[in-house]
């Protein structure tokens, strides 16, 4: 099985382009099948459901409860959900609250990519088996951020960036989110920079032009991924 990581900068198109890898995926053609990781959503599921509801041997009731203990109750409802807009104005309000908030959740979220990506090698190897997965792509925002190298080469065959100039992200970001230009540009700040990631990555994809451009663009490295997948 080919392991993929998907990264990029905010506003540079990694959630078009694992659609896109989807999409062709699912191609009666398609010579290879792809499963998805999304680290986005594990941390969005990390962050749903109630205090009151959830089994307290699961990973979202941890990371609720440890959200509970490190902000205050005062962010949650009188029911137990997460009150996630009090959440985003408190970290977006102070740099170490953010940090405090993504040391708690990036070792949750790698826990659950990991799991997910063992169990579908898990499944490949089932005696009898029709290989139901050659292909997973993991996108994960901060990957550089978060992993050293070594890490990811443990866990990833491939780095796939999906890159856009700054001018670019900080126009796609505010069109997108509806945040201003300082907004975005902070944010671009405090991720690592363009130049590091273009270094580190083993495949980059240019994604300044059309939705069309990026599709083709997609479309050539897929064929090259699934010819790596069943060598």
């Amino acid at each position: 099985m080919l392991s993929i990581a998907l990264t990029g900068g905010i506003g540079c198109g990694k959630s078009a382009s694992t659609q896109l890898f989807y999409q062709l995926a699912s191609k009666p053609t398609s010579l290879c099948k792809l499963e998805i990781i999304d680290a986005d959503i594990i941390a969005r599921h990390l962050l749903s459901g109630s205090l009151d509801e959830n089994y307290s041997q699961s990973l979202s009731y941890s990371a609720l409860k440890e959200v509970q203990q490190l902000f205050g109750s005062e962010i949650f409802d009188n029911k137990g959900y997460l009150q996630r807009d009090k959440l985003r104005s408190l970290i977006f309000s102070s740099k170490e609250k953010k940090d405090q908030l993504e040391s708690l959740l990036h070792p949750l979220v790698y826990q659950a990519i990991f799991s997910q990506m063992s169990e579908i090698i898990a499944r490949n190897n089932l005696p009898d088996n029709n290989k139901p997965c050659d292909i997973v792509i993991v996108a994960i925002p901060l990957l550089f951020e978060t992993l050293d190298q070594a890490i990811i080469a443990k866990h990833f065959d491939r780095v796939l960036l999906i890159d856009v100039p700054t001018e670019i992200q900080v126009e796609r970001s505010s069109q997108r989110d509806n945040n201003s230009a300082e907004q975005i540009r902070s944010i671009i700040n405090n991720q690592i920079d363009r130049q590091t990631r273009l270094k580190q990555a083993d495949d980059i994809i240019d994604n300044s032009g059309t939705h069309t451009d990026l599709y083709e663009k997609i479309d050539e490295l897929w064929q090259a991924y699934c010819h790596l997948a069943k060598q």
